[in-house]
């Protein structure tokens, strides 16, 4: 059983140190949440599957003992251990009938934290295997992961199973798989893994049992994809529209999109069969709108061989000859989305048939490009478009979306020119317009529909600065004019000049004048005397 712990106090260095330094996966914990008032935690509670609830009471917007009062009312089967500064009777009296399992005061150690959730997780644990014979399902769970890890013996595997009686002969079972298409340039790489990996494993098992239906194992196969096994109980239809509703609760739960594979059920002993039918599912077929791709959209071979042949040549030059204007490159991109979607409807747009239409549509660009005499780079970081190319192939909307997002950059382009005086002009002038705002390099270079490394490159050979440093300095002049002529705090002032941290704006106002904002105010109010 994987067990998740919410923890909710508005002290926000508190809640850093205890997510970061308690051994949790010590005491049995492999999912931490965090929370800094009642209300975010009752939508965590809401969204996630969580048993365990590490709470202050004390809270300005809504105590600790009103979130337990309404996790009671929900229903929820969760365990509290209130952490409080006050050894206040009222409130352990409370918490008692409230069913909280410990009531601690502040400051704890981490090592007699960890005893005391540790005992509970243990309990939790105890009553899980109890209740649910999650030892059963383990063994089968296992199982499976050998098995999906060993692609040349799974047919071997299938045949012990059923001589020792893991499953019948006769069994029926269903695999899908569940892929994540996550933003790889996240850099809570592992901490996104880990959580995508809890709400999978849990939601998935907590809803198919809801619907009556057996699940024997949820197993990640790769980063961000999941296998999952049923056996067979009723129709299959239900099972199918089981997991069209579990893709849709996935959606509401999962900023990223996801894309199911589903296929058709099948004796043990041919379950290699529709696995590897999955995996040519997943080679072969571009996901629609819905994000659910069934077996039975997988054409035979003959219509496989065919479906490649039936690619149409599109009118690439047309195209080409079309991107002279602004409302012509619009329109252009409308007539590439159009011709790219009668080609999913025909069941032509296979994941190889996508493969060659943007390498066309590259050489395309690289045309167009050349007779303008742009650099690729200059108009696209390689980096970028490469990582936008890669997530078109999630689904017909990503390919879609990535053919918009070029046509887009070459409309810009086309709108503003390429004057390098005008570039830097245009970039100076939003950065001095938006002081108050983030003000990233890549937010900039889209401004101006160039890439990020040719804009920084040009910006330094134009003005002898780094954008960062030019961004650093017109902050600094721009405070320096409020602390002259208004009585703004200088908390304030760091704010209106895009400083959220204030001893951060104040180390960079003194690196660049010698003094900090105090001092620099009381010399201009001493000069004007």
């Amino acid at each position: 059983m994987e067990i998740s712990i919410l923890i909710v106090d508005d002290d926000k260095i508190l809640v850093e140190k205890l997510e970061e330094t308690v051994q949790w996966e010590k005491i049995g914990i492999s999912m931490v949440f965090t929370a800094y008032n009642i209300r975010q935690a009752q939508k965590l509670l809401e969204e996630f599957p969580i048993q365990l609830l590490l709470c202050d009471i004390d809270m300005p917007q809504g105590s600790g003992l009103e979130l337990l009062e309404w996790v009671r009312s929900e229903q929820m089967d969760v365990e509290c251990v209130f952490l409080s500064s006050y050894a206040n009777f009222a409130y352990a009296q409370k918490a008692l009938r409230l069913s909280t399992r410990e009531y601690l005061l502040k400051p704890i150690s981490n090592q007699d934290l960890e005893a005391v959730l540790g005992k509970i997780v243990k309990a939790m644990q105890e009553k899980a295997i109890r209740r649910n014979g999650e030892s059963r399902r383990r063994s089968r769970e296992e199982f499976w992961q050998e098995f999906f890890m060993s692609a040349s013996e799974q047919e071997q595997m299938l045949h012990r199973a059923i001589q020792e009686q893991k499953y019948r002969r006769e069994d029926i079972l269903f695999l899908e798989t569940i892929r994540i298409f996550a933003d790889h340039k996240d850099i809570n790489y592992k901490k996104d893994l880990s959580l995508f990996n809890f709400v999978i494993r849990n939601i998935t098992v907590e809803f198919f049992t809801e619907k009556e239906l057996k699940l024997d194992a949820v197993v990640p196969v790769s980063d961000y994809e999941w296998a999952l096994v049923f056996r067979k109980s009723g129709e299959g239809k239900l099972f199918l529209e089981a997991s069209k509703e579990l893709k849709k609760h996935l959606n509401k739960i999962l900023p990223q999109r996801s894309c199911m594979y589903i296929g058709e059920g099948r004796p043990v002993s041919e379950t290699a069969v529709g696995w590897k039918r999955i995996e040519l599912m997943e080679k072969t077929i571009l996901p629609g709108q819905d994000g659910i791709v069934r077996e039975s959209d997988l054409p035979e071979e003959k219509g496989s061989s065919s479906n490649r042949d039936c690619y149409e040549t599109p009118p690439w030059e047309v195209w080409q000859k079309s991107l002279n204007t602004p409302k012509n490159i619009k329109d252009t991109s409308q007539d590439v989305c159009q011709f790219l979607s009668q080609m999913f409807e025909q069941h032509v747009l296979t994941i190889e048939n996508l493969e060659r239409f943007l390498r066309e549509l590259e050489q395309m660009l690289y045309c167009y490009l050349g007779e303008r005499q742009i650099n690729f780079s200059q108009m696209f970081d390689s980096r970028v478009f490469d990582r936008k190319e890669k997530e078109a192939f999630n689904s017909l909307n990503a390919t879609l979306a990535f053919v918009e997002w070029v046509f887009e950059t070459l409309t810009g382009s086309s709108q503003y020119g390429q004057d390098q005086e005008d570039v830097v002009g245009r970039v100076k002038e939003y950065i001095e317009n938006h002081l108050g705002e983030e003000l990233s390099r890549s937010l900039l270079a889209k401004k101006v529909y160039l890439s990020e490394d040719y804009v920084s490159k040009l910006f330094k050979a134009t003005t002898g600065m780094s954008i960062p440093s030019y961004i650093a300095a017109r902050r600094i002049e721009k405070a320096k004019d409020y602390l002259a002529h208004s009585g703004l705090p200088v908390s304030q002032i760091a704010l209106e000049v895009g400083y959220s941290n204030f001893s951060y704006f104040s180390k960079s106002f003194r690196d660049l004048t010698g003094m900090t904002p105090n001092e620099y105010r009381n010399q201009v109010s001493k000069e004007s005397k």
